[in-house]
């Protein structure tokens, strides 16, 4: 009797391991070791070369830049130009968790100066299919422009034949518009600046119950020019020094404008499970945050999973041990 309740206590525990052990090799043979693919879809439109267009301006000097419009269309289309503060300019949006989660094309502050300095060599332009326009422009710097930073952004937009397609603009007047593209001007006037930041946040979580790792942060610019925040991220499997994701090399950056705050999100793609470290550093100005943690990745259905073994040993053990309390009152 004792020899039978042996056998079967063994054949419940041999059960139990061989499903937690078909469990874990499901794992290990769907297991794919993948990083973050971006790719950019191309379609057919207008395109505008520079997007972004950053530069240092002294107080009494005159600049003269260059933007191209591509017309990617099988239709010729009229285009107008025009200087304006731009979708680059920061907001106070309540709903983002920093300054840069919405477009700002009317909140005129001293950063926007620069509007008052640029002259477009034309306001409008009809582009033929295939076709690119050079537009011309001059920035003419005052001898007293402030030190700091100014952005704005120079405005393409399509117009449209059909009158019935009327929208304001940031200004109160009216343009025939089907889209707008801005080419942006970010510049940091020569003079007395400041150089100061923060860095709010460098957050990574301990355990994931799935395979994206996310890690978060959030700098803040208090000097009076633009800035680029540099953010890196390395991931390597417990024990081992082979990366699973890098971009030491390249780090990732954003711009970070005066008086504001910009959040930030760095993701790696892991196995399923594992135990990993990794390491996030931020830097903005002379600081730099760094953020060295050991991440768990369980996901939900192995941890129900690893339950039902533990509470089954447990159980296994309870009744072995009632069993052979019992047969030795016997």
């Amino acid at each position: 009797m004792k020899t039978k309740s042996k056998t079967n206590l063994k054949a419940r525990l041999l059960t139990i391991l061989a499903i937690f052990t078909l469990g874990l090799t499901w794992v290990a043979i769907n297991n794919t070791n993948t990083n973050n693919v971006y790719a950019e879809k191309g379609t057919a439109g207008i395109f505008v070369s520079p997007m972004t267009q950053k530069m240092i301006l002294t107080p009494g000097e005159t600049y003269v830049n260059t933007i191209v419009i591509s017309n990617g269309k099988d239709s010729a289309v009229e285009v107008s130009y025009e200087a304006k503060i731009g979708s680059y300019s920061p907001v106070g949006n309540t709903d983002s968790k920093d300054n840069y989660g919405g477009v700002n094309v009317n909140d005129i502050t001293n950063y926007n100066t620069i509007m008052n300095w640029i002259t477009l060599e034309k306001d409008n332009g009809i582009i033929a299919p295939s076709e690119k326009d050079v537009l011309t422009y001059t920035i003419k710097v005052p001898k007293d422009a402030p030190a700091g930073a100014q952005y704005a952004s120079i405005l393409i937009s399509e117009k449209d034949k059909d009158d019935d397609n009327l929208q304001e603009n940031g200004s109160g007047g009216v343009i025939k518009s089907k889209f707008q593209l801005a080419s942006a001007i970010l510049a940091n006037v020569a003079g007395e600046t400041v150089e100061k930041g923060s860095i709010k946040s460098n957050e990574m979580p301990t355990m994931l119950t799935t395979n994206k790792l996310e890690a978060t942060s959030m700098v803040r610019n208090d000097g009076n020019i633009y800035t680029d925040a540099s953010y890196t991220l390395q991931v390597w499997p417990m024990g081992s020094d082979e990366e699973i994701c890098t971009n030491e090399e390249k780090a990732e950056s954003t711009t970070v404008l005066p008086d504001t705050e910009r959040y930030h999100v760095q993701t790696c793609d892991l196995p399923s499970v594992g135990i990993f470290k990794a390491k996030q550093v931020v830097k903005i100005f002379s600081e730099e945050s760094v953020l060295e943690k050991t991440i768990f990745v369980c996901p939900i259905w192995l941890m129900v999973l690893v339950l039902i073994v533990v509470v089954g040993i447990v159980v296994g053990i309870i009744i072995y041990i009632k069993k052979r309390h019992s047969a030795k009152e016997d």
